[in-house]
């Protein structure tokens, strides 16, 4: 690798530099280290201790305040008095959050940006198709092996795991496993480690994990296993998932680091006896609601990683609802964009054919074409039939458990579509009453209080999304409606940081690029208006002022006038389309 670029400055890794402009920074070498091996692996949460053992010559005899120091003196070089490039998660590690783009080791040229879609999109990031990660890449990069060296290790291996980890966990899906119809899990009891005063801890974490895992609005259905009176006797762990009736086994531990508790969970898929998914997690005893908010978060985060695993797996020979369930649901959590949620429509069509009284079929039925209308991707008479065949799925579900979250928030959305953003606000609470902890209700409530003219409490919102599920898939999108509600109220500089926030996340399809040229213009930053604004013509030909009013159409005298202000600013770029804006808003 040459250089990386990032906001304002270049690194320069083979020469050791790093670079504002032509100007020179000074950093040291264990901080440059550290900053190299962040912007080498931008939008992730690295660990603590990942950091430590990969930066470090003695990382045994490193501790996590020598890394705090390192992190100090970065951001000190980068000027950063508020850390928007380098984003602490508290006791867990660091992500690095600005856009990074690689240069040839000549220094010269750069990546282009990847396409945006034409509308915003509620769709958050998809994982590709590809095998889930064994547990040597859950523990970071390992050093390149020849391939007789790796076959010989394979053979060792087996050998001395016996009826434990097979071969073919290492090599990829165990053969002959097909996707279920309904997913079966169960959470084994957490062990405490080094104190037994935490095995109380442990015990009251693994219910309220499982408690969460049962309520969790997933957009598919869940078995849940029971693991009542369950005693961890060695028994291997496909012999455990058999006795249990369960496909995937959550473990974990809890250990005290100073003042926090560290939670390590795994997602084991025990036919296979292979780690589908691990991730460390902390929180602070000593603040109220943290255990319950850590244990809705590990539950969501559970949730979405058996959704991701069982996506990859064939389909039986005769598939079931809760097959096309899945794959409709896969691709809404992804960077599907226009493309996705079409798929995503055909596979909930398919759902619901084959049982029409199926909750999760109906919502993703109701939810793909409802977002058709949000983002513009229809014309209003293809969008109000659209409407109507998703009202008559929210009507049949309310029918079978009207206090399903997730059907409120698809009523919410529903009604927002159809400019009814007072009833939709109404929907949003009540999905926010049955589950308090319920981020994505959270964030559409503050984005329908955008359409009333109360975007300074959209924000608030938005931000109590954030700290409820900072990890969240959906993450790249709230950000945006944040950076949405900013614009709207004249603060241009913070709607910038949301919204590069925004394409952190989600390079793909969440649309910032003609709100960061709004922002830029407000703050009479013209050529960087002019840049996002080609981007977005480059990329979306048809984009123009007609719309943009038919994604944000104004039915609220407050929003009227802001939305009048935002349109304004995009003429003088110009926009396409600003000789007929006689109507700017509707």
């Amino acid at each position: 690798m040459g250089a990386l670029r990032f906001e304002t400055f270049t690194l320069d890794i083979p020469g050791r530099l790093l670079k504002q402009g032509e100007r020179r920074l000074a950093l040291r070498r264990q901080p440059f280290k550290v900053l190299t091996y962040l912007a080498e692996r931008p939008d992730r949460l690295v660990t603590n201790g990942e950091l430590i053992e990969s930066c470090w010559e003695n990382p045994r005899q490193t501790s996590v305040n020598s890394l705090a120091q390192c992190v100090k003196a970065i951001r000190e070089a980068l000027g950063e008095t508020d850390p928007e490039i380098i984003r602490t998660v508290h006791g867990q590690g660091y992500v690095f959050a600005a856009e990074v783009s690689t240069l040839p080791a000549e220094g010269r040229g750069s990546t282009a940006p990847p396409p945006l879609e034409e509308a915003v999109s509620s769709a958050p990031r998809v994982e590709e198709r590809s095998e889930p990660p064994q547990l040597s890449q859950l523990r970071g990069p390992q050093p390149r092996v020849g391939w007789r060296a790796l076959a010989a290790a394979i053979v060792v291996v087996a050998v001395l795991l016996g009826s434990g980890w097979e071969v073919r966990s290492w090599l990829g899906r165990p053969v002959g496993l097909d996707m279920m119809a309904v997913p079966s899990i169960a959470v084994l009891p957490f062990e405490a480690v080094g104190d037994e005063r935490l095995n109380g801890g442990a015990s009251a974490l693994t219910d309220d994990i499982t408690t969460e895992l049962a309520r969790m609005p997933r957009g598919y259905s869940l078995h849940i296993g029971s693991t009542s009176g369950y005693k961890l006797t060695g028994v291997p762990l496909r012999g455990t998932g058999r006795q249990l009736g369960v496909r995937y086994l959550v473990t974990g531990t809890v250990r005290r680091e100073g003042e926090v508790r560290q939670v390590n969970v795994q997602l084991i898929e025990t036919e296979g006896s292979r780690a589908v998914w691990a991730e460390l997690f902390s929180y602070a005893p000593g603040e109220a609601g943290a255990q319950s908010r850590m244990a809705e978060g590990i539950a969501r985060a559970i949730g979405a990683q058996v959704l991701s695993a069982e996506s990859r797996l064939p389909l039986p020979a005769q598939p079931e609802a809760g097959h096309f369930v899945i794959l409709g649901r896969s691709l809404m959590s992804g960077q599907g964009g226009r493309e996705g949620n079409r798929r995503a429509l055909t596979f909930f069509d398919k759902a619901r054919a084959l049982d029409p009284n199926l909750v999760p079929a109906l919502l993703g039925y109701g939810r793909t074409r409802v977002n058709m209308v949000l983002n513009g991707w229809v014309s209003a008479d293809e969008g109000n039939q659209l409407l109507d065949q998703a009202d008559v799925a929210i009507k049949r579900a309310n029918e079978i458990d009207s206090r399903d979250v997730g059907l409120q928030v698809l009523r919410g959305a529903y009604l927002r579509a159809r400019g009814r953003n007072d009833d939709a606000i109404a929907a949003f609470q009540r999905a926010v009453e049955l589950l308090p902890t319920y981020a994505l209700a959270h964030a559409e409530l503050g984005r329908s209080k955008i359409e009333i003219g109360l975007a300074d409490e959209a924000v608030v919102d938005i931000q109590e999304t954030v700290r409820l599920s900072p990890n969240d898939p959906y993450i790249g999108a709230w950000y945006l409606w944040a950076g949405i509600a900013e614009a709207h109220v004249g603060y241009y500089r913070r709607a910038i940081k949301w919204l590069l926030r925004a394409r952190n996340e989600n390079r793909v399809h969440v649309n910032a690029a003609p709100w960061l040229a709004v922002a830029h213009g407000g703050l009479e930053e013209w050529d960087e208006a002019r840049l996002y604004l080609k981007e977005q013509l480059d990329n979306s030909p048809t984009f123009s002022i007609s719309s943009w009013n038919r994604v944000f159409p104004s039915r609220h005298p407050t929003v009227e006038a802001q939305r009048a202000r935002i349109v304004a600013i995009l003429c003088r770029l110009p926009t396409p389309g600003c000789a007929v804006t006689t109507n700017v808003a509707r």
